[in-house]
């Protein structure tokens, strides 16, 4: 007799190796094999079922009797707007994005009589790069909050592809806004020292493994990011920027739609998110740093407003 168990985020031999030590040493079970996204118990005892299903929860996957039914992305849409109380944080990721927006074009707005016009022709040489400065701060760390408010564990795959989106979204984002107006050495350190930053944060949630894939997709977004922006400075790079932004930012948002669907939804996950006030501040200080270097920083000599 065998007892199927529905498994859908053991998707790799690691995943499957993990489970198979737990699972070795649950007494009076005669075995099991490993199926597509299950694993079939050959035992039909309920509480040996019962334990086993418990073993692969403790580990951070989910387990069923039932098939776990996937959402599309489009009843997923239907549903963020029809059932707001389920999806709290992530109407808080939106809103915080905007909030950091028209926070960080406030400030310097404000500074800008001051201070910013005492640059030679700033508005000609920095306005749109602070302009997608503040996208990139804004969107980045909204969804770096919205990943860290969720407190769990989470399989060798999800943990990987969270720590790699993050890391090379972050590094391709900062990295190419800071290229633009300083050059690939210094567009690149940014972008690779917040892109390996964020990558770490993100990708421990599954262990060593997410903080290496984390830390390398920082490094090579960071890399990639500034490269990009030198070699099209001379080239329509700002008619190629709002396609560049927006194809990240929507890699972002699916970031926030396979968290959802892979850690949150049939799982206990703990949610405990940073106050607005505190995600605010932090968003200023890391704007201000990064735009001090645009502003004031060292400038290539490939780079020539």
């Amino acid at each position: 007799m065998s007892t199927k168990i529905f498994v859908p985020d053991a998707e790799c031999d690691s995943c499957f190796r993990i489970l198979e030590k737990r699972l070795g040493k649950l007494h009076g079970l005669d075995g099991f094999k490993k199926g597509t996204n299950e694993i079939t118990l050959l035992t039909d005892d309920p509480a040996i079922v019962k334990q086993a299903i418990h073993l692969i929860t403790a580990a951070g996957f989910r387990a069923s009797l039932d098939p776990f039914n996937r959402m599309s992305i489009r009843h997923r849409i239907k549903e963020f707007f029809s059932n707001k109380s389920k999806y709290l944080l992530e109407r808080r990721m939106f809103l915080y994005t905007l909030y950091a927006f028209i926070l960080l074009t406030a400030l310097e707005v404000i500074a800008y009589p001051g201070l910013l016009s005492k640059i030679p022709n700033f508005m000609g040489t920095y306005g749109w790069w602070l302009f997608y400065l503040n996208v990139s701060v804004a969107t980045l760390g909204a969804a770096l909050w919205h990943v860290a408010a969720h407190k769990t564990t989470t399989t060798c795959m999800v943990g990987m592809m969270i720590g790699m989106t993050i890391g090379m979204q972050t590094g391709m984002m900062i990295g190419a806004v800071i290229g633009a107006t300083n050059g690939f050495f210094i567009g690149s350190m940014a972008g690779m020292f917040l892109g390996v930053i964020g990558g770490v944060i993100t990708g421990k949630s599954c262990g060593l493994m997410g903080v290496m894939e984390g830390m390398m997709a920082g490094v090579m977004g960071g890399t990639m990011g500034a490269m990009i922006s030198v070699m099209m400075f001379s080239d329509h790079l700002l008619w190629f920027m709002p396609f560049y932004m927006i194809f990240n930012i929507i890699i972002l948002w699916g970031l926030t739609f396979m968290l959802f669907e892979e850690v949150v939804e049939e799982k206990e996950v703990m949610r405990r998110a940073v106050d607005a006030e505190t995600f605010l501040a932090l968003i200023v200080i890391i704007a201000t740093i990064l735009g001090a270097i645009m502003l004031y920083g060292p400038t290539s000599a490939l780079i020539s407003f």
